[in-house]
């Protein structure tokens, strides 16, 4: 339920301020939200808002707000030094709101004490405490994106903007969209990179992601000569190393990020293959893959593990994982039906480990409400950029392809890259896009130009 307009204006103001990583002044501020939107009398949430200034003398009217860098769980202050660097800031301000649950009083972390970055991602006894620790605090029922996107018109409003622009990867796309079903008049235009549609069910996509990326990059391996001559067999060797994990699970020694004390650590098969799937979400990582499985097939494990540790180190740290588990669990894991994990899972490498891991945490999660449309396409004739990576492992070109579908007035540009390829080809077509508000005002030719980095030998 909103609040009167009069009633929302003296709830906030924004005051100059100085945030980490930012050499500039910046505008913040606090908005506080109902936890449960159907009671504003009950518990409220203080929601952290920075504002980037333009760098225009005379920025446009309609701001552009992030809806989220991914997760679900990212908190969005901490990304404002990558923004205040992009080209959003030519032409108009750039909003960063918290969601829900990601920071202040409200942010839903679950520690896992004595863990290591291999570890799986939902160990149970650690969530079920997790759960306990949060529902002294939260109504974990009340963490869901259509509230999230419904606090977000709320700040839009009270910061007086009729129309703003949104920004999105990943999980973020999802919010958009949700946004976009919930308040189209409010919105000029948004942009997904690395699209997550609401009939995607998080993470029962993720093994058949995964196992296309990889079978695309040992596919570039077999074309490029200098990688099949230094990795002939890497296919193979993968499969093989698989083998042997699943047959029994090796011993690796990595050191303490925090003591520098050595730890041994089993990497099962499921470990090992979680922990390759995060790997190939960034493209430098991933074009180090053919090596890295190459030496791990020959017996050698620590490169691996610890490139893998610390791929896992930075996606945990940048996620508030009683947050994910609240939205996930009610709008995704809920939708997944009979048989499907079977049919979804086989043949890959990654199996049903994670989606039942996840469901095994989910169990006794609270849920909130989900409308029986959720996972319907969304319809729309906002003016929409989505944007795919050819080798993307968890967010593949159909899923931009299927969500276009159903905007109108949209575009879908498939660019060479992993998830959430970037560059200068991509700015420019999204300033074009942005300056606009139009698909007709994207050039797709430098896509041509874009390559893929070679992949390394030895």
């Amino acid at each position: 339920m909103p609040l009167p307009a009069p009633a929302i204006a003296a709830a906030f103001l924004l005051h100059p301020c100085h945030v980490p990583g930012i050499d500039a002044e910046v505008k913040c501020g606090t908005y506080s939200v109902p936890e449960d939107r159907a009671h504003p009398e009950g518990r409220q949430i203080p929601l952290n808002v920075v504002v980037l200034p333009s760098r225009a003398a005379k920025p446009a009217p309609d701001p552009l707000f992030v809806v989220s860098y991914g997760g679900p769980g990212t908190t969005n202050s901490e990304s404002a030094p990558n923004a205040w660097n992009l080209w959003w800031r030519d032409a108009r301000d750039v909003v960063l709101v918290d969601l829900r649950g990601t920071s202040g009083p409200s942010r839903l972390d679950c520690d896992t004490p004595g863990a290591s970055d291999l570890d799986n991602l939902f160990p149970p006894e650690a969530m079920r405490r997790c759960r306990e620790a949060l529902s002294k605090k939260a109504d974990l029922t009340q963490y869901t994106t259509a509230s999230s996107v419904d606090d977000l018109d709320e700040v839009r409003a009270a910061m007086g903007y009729d129309q703003i622009n949104l920004w999105g990867g990943s999980w973020g796309t999802r919010a958009e969209l949700i946004y976009l079903r919930r308040h189209p008049q409010h919105l000029r235009s948004a942009i997904l990179e690395g699209v997550a549609p609401t009939m995607m069910k998080n993470p029962l996509t993720h093994a058949k992601a995964a196992q296309r990326a990889l079978d695309l990059l040992f596919d570039d391996c077999a074309a490029q000569p200098s990688c099949k001559a230094a990795f002939p067999d890497v296919r193979r060797e993968f499969a093989d190393l698989m083998k042997r994990l699943h047959e029994r699970p090796a011993e690796v020694t990595l050191k303490d990020p925090a003591t520098g004390a050595d730890a041994k650590v089993q990497l099962t098969w499921q470990r090992f293959a979680e922990a390759l799937r995060v790997y190939t979400y960034s493209l430098p990582r991933q074009r180090d893959v053919p090596r890295l499985i190459h030496r791990a097939a020959s017996g050698d494990l620590l490169p691996f593990a610890e490139a893998a540790a610390q791929s896992n180190r930075g996606l945990r740290g940048a996620l508030r994982f009683g947050n994910l588990l609240s939205i996930t669990c009610t709008e995704d894991l809920s939708r997944i039906l009979p048989g499907e994990i079977e049919r979804e899972s086989k043949d890959t490498y990654l199996g049903d480990s994670r989606v039942r891991e996840q469901l095994a945490a989910c169990e006794d999660w609270p849920r909130g409400p989900l409308e029986p449309t959720y996972g319907d396409p969304v319809v729309s004739a906002v003016p929409v950029f989505l944007l795919s990576g050819t080798q993307d492992p968890v967010t593949p070109p159909s899923f931009g392809a299927e969500t276009a579908k159903t905007l109108s007035r949209s575009v879908h540009v498939v660019a060479p890259g992993t998830h959430v390829p970037a560059g200068p080809c991509i700015d420019s077509m999204e300033k074009a896009f942005l300056e606009k508000a139009d698909p007709r005002a994207v050039d797709q030719r430098c896509v041509k130009k874009m390559t893929l980095p070679p992949l390394p030998a030895p």
